[in-house]
């Protein structure tokens, strides 16, 4: 019982320093044991964002580690660029019809001086 506890512990470490050397090589990090998957001890979260481990939203989505919830982070991460983008473009809309009111404005002021 002893030797198979300790070839557990050995093997533990082994595939551990494994799998983190071969995540960090892929440009992942491991986030803090308590900002995701925190009930689960024996799970690690990677990420290639490290702010992706204190978000909430990916918070409320991570909840056990499986694969599903990694696509449905994708996913919301998908909405939340296009939604920024959309917002850009609106602001950049906005800008450009304020600076051709301007030019109306200093336009009239000017002939009307």
């Amino acid at each position: 019982m002893v030797v198979a506890f300790i070839l557990t512990f050995v093997g533990h470490f082994a595939i551990n320093s494994y799998y983190r050397h071969h995540m960090s090589s892929l440009g992942y990090q491991r986030c803090p044991d308590t900002a995701l998957l925190f009930a689960r001890v024996t799970y690690s979260a990677w990420v290639k964002d490290p702010v992706l481990c204190h978000d909430s939203d990916v918070r409320r989505l991570v909840r056990r580690g499986y694969w599903e919830e990694s696509f449905q982070v994708e996913q919301m991460l998908e909405q939340r660029i296009q939604r920024e983008e959309v917002r850009a473009q609106r602001q950049q809309r906005e800008a450009e019809r304020q600076e051709a009111r301007r030019q109306r404005e200093a336009e009239v002021n000017k002939q009307g001086s």
